[in-house]
């Protein structure tokens, strides 16, 4: 016959699997949602990426579109250097020339530069697409194996419930008074098996007085911690 004290045995064992089944229930979504962060900062990081690319070649285009300009002004300048009518026209036209083919020799050098950013822009954005799919094929992975799992964690979750239930019936009604205040407080921890004469949950060696009550079926408490106390199961026996 199942006594109050001795159920307290199962009872504690259904609460610790009920626990762990509800955890493993809030760590599928849980793990969703740090999926679904995760991907949203790899598009983030690729966006800003593929933006910085764009920048780069607008930049590169803007100074090659410089380049041909002052190429062709360059052209303009040395035609009119022929046909100078003066010294005077003559040094002012070289000193225009020596002053474009400076400015186009920097911007030969900008151009060259950005080109290099451009390659090691292009090799990060292609590093950032590879992680953002990365992350995105986990992400659905997890949806997967959380929606394929749910079910399952669910059915277990109100079979241990209704278990619980049924093993709280054979408690007194002072016995359940306790039980349920202490569960609210420390869920499965509200329990605790006596081992050698100990209390599991502080480690308290237990007075014989307590040990004798235990031994007779009556619930008792630890006057530590608080737990309701039940025997191991060979002790009972």
């Amino acid at each position: 016959m199942t006594t109050a004290a001795s159920g307290l045995r199962e009872l504690h064992q259904l609460h610790i699997e009920h626990t762990d089944v509800l955890d493993q229930l809030e760590a599928g979504p849980r793990r969703v949602r740090a999926r679904e962060a995760l991907t949203v900062k790899r598009q983030a990081e690729l966006d800003l990426a593929q933006q910085g690319l764009t920048d780069l070649r607008k930049a590169s285009d803007e100074r090659s579109l410089q380049l041909k300009v002052n190429e062709a002004k360059l052209v303009d300048l040395r035609s009119k250097l022929n046909a100078a009518s003066s010294n005077k026209e003559f040094g002012i036209i070289s000193g225009q020339i020596e002053a474009d083919v400076a400015a186009n020799a920097v911007l030969e050098d900008e151009i060259l530069e950005l080109f290099d950013r451009i390659d090691s822009a292009q090799g990060r954005v292609g590093e950032v697409e590879v992680e953002r799919e990365a992350a995105t094929v986990e992400l659905q992975r997890s949806m997967d194996e959380v929606a394929a799992a749910e079910p399952g964690l669910e059915q277990q979750r109100d079979q241990l419930k209704q278990g619980i239930t049924e093993a709280e019936s054979v408690l007194s009604q002072d016995a359940a008074e306790r039980y349920q205040r202490l569960v609210r407080a420390h869920g499965p921890g509200a329990m605790a098996e006596v081992v050698e004469g100990s209390c599991t949950a502080c480690s308290i060696r237990l007075s014989q007085q307590l040990v004798v009550e235990l031994s007779l079926g009556q619930i008792v408490s630890c006057n530590n911690c608080g737990r309701l106390l039940y025997l191991a199961e060979e002790a009972a026996e």
